[in-house]
């Protein structure tokens, strides 16, 4: 067979093989191996010579990664030494689990390929009397065909046995999510965020601090220590942005006329500060503003010393003053505002929204409060484990129902339009990228394509797949907007949204677009004519796609992954935008780390594993493929978790499970395509033995999986009441005992847990049971006794494959035991302090923390303030330790979160608005 792929061959029965030859596979591998192979190589240069670039989160000050050697491939083995515990420390169990499932796919491809090209080949080769003895060994395996009627019985028993395959690897890793995610929020239980509950629909009669605190404790749920009801301050909001906005002007202002770095011998920031903040009325003012201009006079720049410098720089004075003004003008009334809230709030309906915070005692009462119905309309105070408040989107926290509800239908519409449009594209390109549409516009391709069969397979499969990839490069971002339009009031929850419809957008323009498209153009007239045919022709050209994701499957995997090494796009902006910046705080943005965004991680493996669920017995070689993308993208993932994204937030491995329940429904295409081929082929048994496989995935998706999902997401009462008695106190030495550790405590089974009855029981003896027993032997025939000694046989051997897939939650994993051992503060161990840093450590920071304005918005019942505001076992990793350079000091945070705000004040459930850190004058540096 000479050609690339027998596409443009039509053949006239669904028997018939359609080949990928070895040379196809070379030109995509060789393309790959290039374009991946030169990413790799000027990663390893550059990485050496801007170590700070390449691995941002090494200037961290706390739960820094390890320092990666200057050697050119030295990074590849500090990457694989890094073990589960240092992931979990310093990146957090999202970015564990995260890779986890890269690990599990990884295993899973290698389990399925062996058995594929080990017993579904050799077995169809056997069964297949059509099959051509002179094809070669290579292209029996990357065979994409169903073969003959008579070979159909490997593809039957491969469905039950890849089936099974499945669902054993990821119930595997749902008991291990779970248990790690339940183990995660007991450590973690002394912070505020799982302490915490958002309650939403707040009704009018709730809606004030004291009878809201009042009700959640009357309900029996615990004591509160906070609560606060959001106010509506979007007035505030925009004095806080024109705010922001003036401060940048002066900045920049001052730096055209300074310079930055000022070169001046005799320039002093600090007086410089001192002058323009502060504020002097009177007769005072024109004396105070001369001194201003006398300084900025002496330290300006060498072009405004001349005598048409000196009139531009007046001008320039006079505006700086004039910004001055106002300034210091928005500033004083925004203070005022706030303080003027404090002073006057009543909780009055028409002041707060009907959103709230509500803080407990402990964590146990926040997750009872999270699964229970407190009131008794069904849609109004409805109460979820709140996010952390960096996680907050607080610009749309205060949204109406009916302004969300309005909101979200505008969303969804949007997005079925944008999906259209997109589907529309990936049509148009499916074929025009095909060598019969571009022989309309070059005559001469083809001809040429057919000579040099490197050329051809790089316009038929490499520019299509590569054209693709980047027209969906942009989709995260219209996704993102989208989100926000919709009102979610996390930024963890946007992500969530945009990785599940990312997901179905590539699904639908790449899987079910690029296949059908091939089916349709190739056999459009026949579709017309007789449109009965359709079933049968699309399962004649199904199978044909296989070729094309083989394809697509190296080019992400040899060629997508090294480019991310690169981080090309983040870095190339940076560099675009530190060309732009004038001021500090330009600079400080342009250099700071890179957040890290699921969205634009997961989506893609997800598709992956989706293509080799459908094309698994088709082409069995695929898996093989799969098996190198999931162990390349996870070593690369890695890489830039641990030493490149910063985490801006922290579920605890909440959203990988609605990940795996996806996951799962991609099984749904391969039971079609394998049930509507056989189906054709006249297999009329073969489809009824395979119907069942629909009914224990669809009772997998909505029993079991809801299961998980709704289980997963609160800990157990039995796992607190047993952490709670096994809380440390002072050691016990009147005889020379000491009180066993909570890890000693929880990692002793008790007698019953939660998921017991997942487990088989055993069989309890009762009164006569021998008496019936032999009574059943003599009644019963051999038949039952044989069916008997199956059921018995089948419950052992159920038994045996159950314990390979539960983890019991009640013991501690392994992996905590490792941070006991491997991390400690002041000699005591992380499970003796529970991961809360004392006093004395947090006085160690260089950053002295900004003062809060008093009094409190929010109604304090009792003393909190010591709670960190993060789910995470180091304290806060936003603190950076970058060394200054000659255009900022790093001295004020970032503001990214909510603009006008810095950072580094979102720490409680207190509006940022009202309580947060502002941003001060950022002068330019000294040369």
């Amino acid at each position: 067979m000479s050609s690339i792929y027998l596409l443009e061959e039509k053949p006239q029965d669904p028997a018939d093989d359609y080949l990928a030859h070895a040379s196809d596979l070379l030109t995509q591998t060789t393309f790959s191996l290039v374009i991946g192979g030169t990413a790799l190589f000027w990663f390893c240069l550059l990485r050496s010579r801007w170590p700070d670039v390449y691995a941002p989160r090494g200037r961290l000050l706390f739960a820094a990664p390890a320092r990666i050697g200057k050697t050119f491939f030295g990074w590849i083995s500090m990457v694989l030494h890094v073990n589960d515990a240092d992931i979990m420390f310093t990146s957090g169990l999202d970015a564990l689990l995260v890779l986890r499932l890269f690990r599990m796919l990884a295993s899973l491809s290698f389990t399925a390929s062996a058995i594929g090209l080990f017993i579904v080949v050799p077995a169809k080769v056997l069964l297949d009397p059509d099959s051509n003895p002179e094809t070669r060994l290579y292209d029996r395996v990357v065979t994409a065909a169903m073969g003959s009627k008579d070979s159909l019985v490997v593809h039957f028993a491969f469905a039950y046995v890849f089936t099974a395959l499945v669902y054993f690897y990821f119930a595997r890793f749902a008991y291990e999510t779970v248990a790690l995610r339940w183990q995660y929020l007991l450590r973690v239980r002394n912070t505020r965020p799982a302490r915490s509950v958002a309650v939403t629909n707040i009704p009018p009669e709730l809606a004030e601090e004291q009878r809201l605190k009042q009700h959640f404790e009357q309900s029996g749920l615990g004591k509160v220590l906070s609560v606060e009801v959001v106010p509506r301050i979007e007035r505030l909001g925009v004095l806080v942005r024109r705010r922001f906005q003036l401060l940048e002007r002066i900045e920049e202002q001052v730096v055209v006329i300074l310079g930055n770095p000022c070169p001046a011998v005799s320039y002093d920031p600090d007086a410089l500060h001192a002058l323009l903040t502060s504020h002097v009325h009177g007769d005072g003012a024109a004396e105070h503003w001369s001194e201003i201009r006398q300084v900025l006079h002496q330290w300006a720049l060498p072009k405004f010393q001349t005598e048409r410098g000196v009139r531009a720089l007046d001008k320039m004075i006079d505006q700086l003053e004039l910004r001055l003004r106002r300034f210091q003008h928005a500033d004083s009334v925004l203070q005022q505002v706030r303080n003027e809230w404090f002073l006057t709030y009543d909780g009055r309906r028409d002041r707060s929204s009907t959103v709230g915070f509500v803080t407990f005692e402990n964590a146990a009462s926040a997750h009872l409060a999270a699964q229970t119905f407190t009131f008794s309309q069904p849609f109004e105070l409805r109460v979820d484990l709140a996010s952390e408040p960096r996680d907050v989107f607080w610009e749309l926290i205060t949204l109406r129902a009916s302004s969300r509800f309005m909101r979200t239908i505008l969303s969804l519409a949007t997005y079925i339009l944008m999906l259209l449009y997109w589907l529309t594209l990936a049509f148009l390109l499916s074929t025009l990228v095909s060598l019969d549409s571009l022989k309309t516009y070059f005559p001469w391709l083809p001809d040429m394509a057919e000579k040099n069969r490197w050329l051809k397979s790089l316009f038929q499969y490499t520019t299509p797949t590569f054209m693709l990839s980047l027209m969906n490069s942009c989709v995260p971002y219209i996704l993102s907007w989208l989100a926000q339009l919709e009102g979610v009031q996390s930024r963890s929850a946007i992500q969530a949204s945009v990785v599940r419809r990312y997901y179905l957008f590539l699904l639908s323009n790449v899987l079910l677009i690029f296949t059908l498209s091939r089916a349709v153009l190739a056999d459009y007239s026949k579709w017309i004519e007789n449109p009965a045919l359709i079933p049968r022709l699309l399962a004649t050209r199904l199978p044909t796609a296989a070729p094309f994701f083989l394809d697509y499957v190296i080019l992400y995997a040899l060629a997508y992954y090294p480019l991310q090494l690169l981080q090309f796009g983040s870095i190339s902006l940076a560099m675009f935008r530190r060309m732009l910046c004038r001021t500090p705080r330009q600079f400080a943005d342009a250099l700071r780390p890179n957040y890290v965004d699921w969205a634009f991680i997961l989506p893609q493996p997800m598709l992956v594993f989706t293509v080799l669920t459908t094309y698994s017995s088709l082409a069995p070689f695929i898996f093989v493929l799969g098996a190198v993308y999931f162990v390349i993208g996870g070593f690369v993932t890695k890489y830039l978790l641990y030493y490149v994204y910063g985490r801006r937030f922290e579920t605890a491995g909440q959203f990988i499970l609605p990940i795996l329940k996806a996951l799962t429904g991609s099984l749904w295409h391969y039971y079609v395509l394998i049930i509507g081929l056989c189906a054709l082929k006249g297999k009329v048994l073969y489809v009824l033995f395979l119907l069942p496989l629909l009914y224990i995935n669809w009772y997998l998706l909505s029993r079991v999986a809801a299961q998980f999902y709704d289980n997963g997401q609160f800990v157990p009462a039995d796992m607190w009441s047993a952490s709670e008695r096994s809380t440390p106190s002072e050691p016990n030495t009147a005889h020379g005992h000491s009180q066993p550790s909570a890890h000693a405590e929880s990692s002793r089974p008790s007698h019953h847990t939660s998921t017991d009855y997942l487990l088989p029981r055993p069989h309890v003896p009762a009164p006569f049971d021998d008496v019936l027993d032999t009574i059943d032997r003599e009644t019963q025939g051999s038949g039952s006794r044989l069916g008997e000694r199956m059921r018995r046989r089948v419950e052992h051997l159920w038994t045996a494959v159950f314990r390979r897939i539960y983890v019991n939650p009640q013991h501690t994993p392994q992996i905590f035991h490792d941070l006991d051992r491997c991390y400690s503060l002041t000699g005591r161990s992380l499970s003796q302090t529970n991961y809360v840093w004392e006093d004395e450590d947090l006085a160690e920071s260089p950053r002295e923390a900004p003062a809060t304005v008093t009094p409190r918005f929010s109604t304090t019942f009792d003393n909190d303030d010591q709670m960190r505001a993060e789910l995470m076992l180091a304290r806060d990793q936003r603190e950076s330790g970058i060394k200054p350079d000659e255009f900022t000091d790093f001295s004020q945070s970032s503001v990214s979160l909510l603009e006008g705000v810095l950072d580094e004040g979102l720490a409680v459930y207190e509006h940022p608005y009202l309580l947060g850190n502002l941003p001060s004058l950022w002068l330019p540096m000294k040369k």
